[in-house]
């Protein structure tokens, strides 16, 4: 049986907090640092058990660039580094990032002392490059007023989707994921007039009921990343969450899950260059992507078999 890390099922959190890091130079992944990514699920169990009214989940995962130091044997089957997308007409950067832990719950309190606790612990080895703390926006609501996530799967289909099984059997229970750190330009958003901001994102801002396919442009956020094949929607488990402190950056710390980078990929591709249509997402002149990295996530018994 794969047990999945806690940090990627369960509905969304008040709070995240998502840290990047990079192997130090020189270094490489010890068998200090094994152990101590693999004891990381009890870890993370014991500040949850002490804090119930936390709700407190974790997850780590390791980069392609890494993974042959701590998985020496094996690897999940498309394990590979974030997409560099041909003819892109707007910016996906490329993050080199090694690890990454994304931490969530109700209280801001204990995902700092958790993430205190694993920057000590792995000093010796690896370097923090990015730390955004992310939160939940009035109704699960984006800075730019509208509501985020409404594709989200539920229930029993938060499994399906998410996470590898039987065609991976040896990963089953683990995770791809991608996360991207967006600035919006919130000054010139919010100087659109609501109609134009809804054909941009393809959604009703107040009630977020999506536009007709005939009054939807081919433009609009949702035409990019709603993509079908073979009848069946591309679906992903998104855990983004607004981030930013007044006067300074201000944005979305976008983050999925799923049991294939493709379904990412496609949408990616579908945003930023021109496919067949011949056109790109249209929010992207009010927000551009500023880091970008792709990691696996183990299962719980993965981690274990680390030592």
């Amino acid at each position: 049986m794969s047990t999945p890390q806690s940090g990627i099922l369960p509905p969304p959190s008040s709070h995240g907090l998502f840290l990047l890091f990079r192997r130090r130079l020189g270094r490489r992944a010890d068998a200090e640092l094994k152990q101590f990514f693999a004891k990381l699920p009890l870890k993370s169990d014991e500040l949850a058990a002490a804090n119930p009214d936390a709700a407190f989940y974790s997850a780590v995962g390791f980069g392609a660039e890494m993974w042959p130091e701590f998985y020496t044997e094996s690897k999940p089957a498309q394990l590979r580094s974030f997409p560099r997308i041909a003819g892109a007409i707007h910016p996906a950067p490329v993050t080199a990032a090694d690890v990454v832990l994304h931490l969530r719950a109700e209280r801001y309190d204990v995902l700092h002392e958790f993430a205190n606790m694993v920057v000590q612990g792995t000093s010796h080895c690896l370097d923090v490059i990015d730390t955004t703390h992310a939160f939940r926006y009035q109704d699960k609501r984006d800075l730019t007023g509208f509501i985020d996530g409404t594709e989200n799967p539920e229930d029993d289909e938060r499994s399906e989707v998410a996470l590898v099984a039987g065609e991976d059997a040896d990963w089953a229970g683990g995770s791809y994921l991608h996360v991207q750190r967006y600035v919006h330009r919130l000054d010139t958003w919010h100087k659109l007039p609501v109609k134009q901001q809804e054909a941009v994102i393809g959604r009703t801002k107040v009630d977020s009921v999506e536009m007709s396919d005939e009054d939807k442009p081919l433009t609009a956020h949702i035409s990019r990343v709603v993509i079908e094949e073979e009848g069946e929607e591309l679906a992903i488990l998104r855990h983004s969450l607004p981030y930013g402190t007044p006067g300074g950056d201000q944005g979305l710390y976008f983050a999925s899950y799923c049991k294939t980078p493709t379904h990412f990929e496609k949408m990616l591709a579908k945003m930023i260059a021109p496919t067949l249509d011949g056109r790109v997402d249209h929010l992207l002149n009010f927000s551009r992507a500023v880091t970008g990295a792709a990691f696996f996530v183990p299962s719980r018994e993965a981690l274990a078999h680390l030592v």
